[in-house]
């Protein structure tokens, strides 16, 4: 090929390259046409992400305007309903939608036959009763029911239904407060604690003829008042005193020291002279009275350091400076009976055995409901007394002795 000939296939081959590359161009040029065009007059499709998010907030709406129809329906219900609410009971007795008459009746039954008549209690192998009358033990069943009635109603609307809410599932109990008779049940603990077998004994005291005795106290249990109440209590709330016996709770306890000076102002008593009047018409007898024979001081000092069991402390009578018999005949005005006897005056010794009784006997007041005693009045009727032997009867027969002391020679002047 000539250089002519290779020109000319050069110059064609960079013609076809710009056309080609026009065509590309106008290619190009359309395409962007076309763009614009379906911009301006074609619609644009939604994308399935804007589709999923109205379904959600449209689904939203719908439960919410459920849940605030429901919220509404729920508090006008709550708001006309006369009864209590589910859920509710009353020391374990479900009340539920029970009118407040209704739930008295049911928990004063269920109450009644929860209980005893009488509770046990026991100390070791120590048991006794006590009556759940006597102690006038009750429940506040209406206090009770009020309060159950008042579940899910004394708040605001939310409040209200939000505790009724969880009332329904969760429940709600209510106690009943116990009330009883503290003081006369202290006083029954106080009696049957100086019953308890290792009960304390405190120290006592007694008169034997002219000598005052008394008794050293012993180390022993008492019953704790307070803390045994608490028990009760406790026992007859949870019902536990229907099957079994209460624990008697106690503590030791020492006696207390012998008080010389208290036990003198107790037995101390003085003599009180008789007297009448006479309108209205009525006798007042004489009254002897009675001290320690020793000074306060010298009893002390018998007592001593409290170690022996039992002390005797020596006693006196103080006789009234006018007894009954010496207020004269204007106090007995009146003779209500006489009896006399006849007896062979020349028996010396039956005749002194008579005047030693009859002046024993004499100036001797029984005054209505006392009893007249021979025994009593004359005494012993021995030698040392100035008895002599006279005929007597024993057995039926008349025999020579002492009159022999006759049991039965009471009688009462009513």
């Amino acid at each position: 090929m000539n250089v002519k000939e290779k020109k000319e296939n050069l110059d064609k081959e960079n013609l076809e390259k710009n056309s080609s590359n026009t065509t590309i161009i106008k290619e190009n040029l359309s395409t962007e046409s076309d763009k614009t065009s379906q911009t301006n007059f074609v619609p644009i499709k939604e994308s399935p992400e804007k589709k999923e998010v109205s379904i959600w907030t449209l689904l939203i709406a719908v439960v919410v305007s459920i849940l605030i129809l429901c919220f509404l329906i729920f508090t006008v219900y709550n708001t006309l309903n006369s009864n209590i609410v589910s859920g509710v009971s009353i020391k374990g007795l479900d009340v539920s939608n029970m009118s407040k008459s209704d739930a008295k009746y049911q928990l004063d039954n269920y109450l009644q036959n929860s209980l005893p008549e009488e509770i046990k209690l026991k100390h070791n192998d120590f048991e006794t009763t006590i009556s759940l009358s006597q102690i006038n033990v009750s429940f506040n069943t209406k206090a009770a029911v009020n309060n159950a009635y008042n579940v899910g109603r004394q708040g605001n609307i939310f409040q209200n239904n939000l505790y009724i809410l969880s009332t329904m599932f969760g429940k709600t109990n209510i106690d009943v407060n116990l009330e009883l008779d503290k003081e006369q049940l202290s006083k029954n603990l106080e009696d049957i604690s100086t019953q308890l077998p290792d009960k304390v004994v405190e120290s006592s005291y007694y008169i034997d003829g002219n000598n005052l005795i008394v008794t050293t106290g012993k180390e022993g249990n008492v019953i704790d008042i307070d803390a045994t109440i608490n028990a009760i209590r406790a026992a007859i709330s949870d019902f536990s005193c229907k099957d079994s016996a209460i624990e008697i709770i106690v503590t030791s306890k020492q006696p207390e020291p012998i008080d010389v000076e208290k036990i003198h102002n107790e037995i101390y008593k003085d003599p009180v002279d008789a007297y009448y009047t006479q309108n209205p018409f009525s006798v007042y007898p004489s009254e002897n009275g009675v001290d320690f024979n020793v000074s306060i001081e010298e009893a002390k000092a018998i007592i001593g350091d409290q170690t022996a069991e039992e002390y005797t402390i020596p006693l006196k009578i103080l006789y009234p400076n006018v007894t009954t018999n010496m207020i004269g005949t204007e106090a007995f005005p009146d003779l209500l009976s006489s009896y006399s006897t006849k007896y062979a005056v020349s028996n010396r010794n039956r005749t002194t055995n008579l005047i030693l009784a009859a002046n024993k006997i004499n100036g001797t007041v029984l005054m209505p409901g006392e009893t007249f005693s021979y025994n009593k009045v004359v005494g012993e009727r021995t030698i040392a007394a100035g008895y002599k032997e006279a005929p007597i009867y024993v057995s039926g027969e008349v025999v020579d002795g002492l009159r022999r002391r006759n049991l039965s020679d009471n009688f009462n002047f009513i």
